[in-house]
């Protein structure tokens, strides 16, 4: 497998070492949500804000990444004090030529919990100051946060995906569709990551008292839900970054701790949130699998029109056919993400993966 990525390693070796030769002329701003803003909207504690914010060992790892060769790193908690220093004119004032910002806001923070595109403030404000942000565009991030609506659209073009519902509490049902009883769904938040919202009843079977179940997740995560075709099989992540053209890391497998061979366990946001609760591993699979996954993977980047950094999920179901179910366009960077451990299978350090990321954003912008 090693052999198989020569080429890609040696194109992301390269991609770090150009923004290593600039870091003199960098400023990288991180905007990150913290938890004490979980006292300005009470709905926050039902989508586990403050458990999903990057925690400060994280943030130190990210300032020393960058600060440690020789760039300007600057964090920022929230995005009100970063606009604020935009508008004020003290950053565009630094005396780095490339500035880029980091986003780490997550979803949008309303009176009852989370609403659609608070992701893409960050690029459209940069924008506007001619700051480049990191990852995807404005655009990228609202349609790549609203699960129904991306997987509609990559399903309509061809890429296998399950069938996908869409409820809107009082609204009841888009376009008045709804799964045929019988058919095994998950139900799951339509804006957010994690696995909000997901616990272990929500895989079933669909039948006439499903709706009432379903309003009740409405409720309870304040936000519409979205029913997914539920597939048997191991769970895939495939990061894609560009170089500058997209180019696929080796996919990892996602392990739960709790059901480790159980293709029929649901991740849930307890997996996620408790230690070790998942883990992830280089995929073993025949090399025609990987490769079809690989292409699904940059069709979704393409057709979604990601930026620089992105991450593509895939349940491989018992014949080894790969369904597409989720996209991240801001996937986790820890030393725990499937993104660094498909990164680390390539031989790159923590700091190194980093950089590399934020190397995406830079040269797609030709800024290095």
């Amino acid at each position: 497998m090693a052999n198989a990525y020569v080429d890609l390693t040696a194109q992301l070796r390269k991609l770090e070492q150009r923004l290593l030769a600039a870091a003199g002329e960098l400023a990288v701003f991180l905007v990150y949500d913290r938890p004490e803003r979980i006292h300005e909207r009470p709905g926050l504690e039902r989508v586990f804000f403050a458990q999903r914010c990057v925690s400060d060992t994280q943030l130190e790892q990210m300032v020393d990444a960058f600060r440690s060769v020789g760039a300007y790193v600057e964090l920022f908690e929230g995005e009100q004090p970063f606009v604020e220093a935009l508008a004020n004119g003290r950053l565009l004032g630094l005396d780095r030529s490339i500035k880029v910002a980091y986003n780490g806001i997550e979803g949008g923070i309303a009176p009852g919990g989370f609403r659609p595109g608070r992701k893409t403030l960050l690029p459209a404000i940069t924008d506007s100051y001619g700051v480049v942000c990191s990852n995807s565009n404005a655009y990228g991030c609202a349609i790549g946060r609203h699960k129904f609506h991306y997987l509609t659209v990559l399903q309509s073009l061809g890429l296998n995906a399950p069938q996908t519902w869409h409820f809107r509490g009082n609204g009841g049902w888009a376009a008045g569709r709804k799964p045929e009883a019988g058919i095994k769904v998950i139900a799951k938040s339509t804006y957010e990551s994690w696995s909000v919202g997901v616990t272990e009843d929500s895989v079933f079977h669909y039948d006439e008292s499903s709706d009432q179940r379903i309003e009740e997740i409405a409720q309870r995560i304040g936000q519409p839900v979205t029913v997914q075709q539920f597939i048997t099989g191991t769970e895939v992540c495939v990061p894609v970054l560009t170089v500058p053209d997209p180019v696929v890391t080796p996919p990892v497998r996602a392990t739960m701790a709790k059901a480790p061979n159980d293709g029929d366990a649901v991740m849930t946001i307890d997996d996620n949130l408790s230690e070790g609760g998942v883990s992830h591993e280089p995929l073993a699979a025949a090399t025609e699998v990987i490769e079809q996954m690989q292409r699904d993977a940059l069709a979704a980047f393409d057709i979604l029109q990601l930026d620089a950094f992105g991450r593509i999920d895939f349940r491989l179901d018992r014949d080894d056919r790969a369904w597409l179910f989720d996209v991240g366009v801001s996937p986790g960077v820890s030393t725990k993400s499937s993104a660094f451990k498909s990164m680390s299978s390539l031989g790159f350090s923590h700091p190194e993966f980093l950089r590399t990321v934020v190397a995406a954003t830079l040269v797609s912008e030709d800024l290095i």
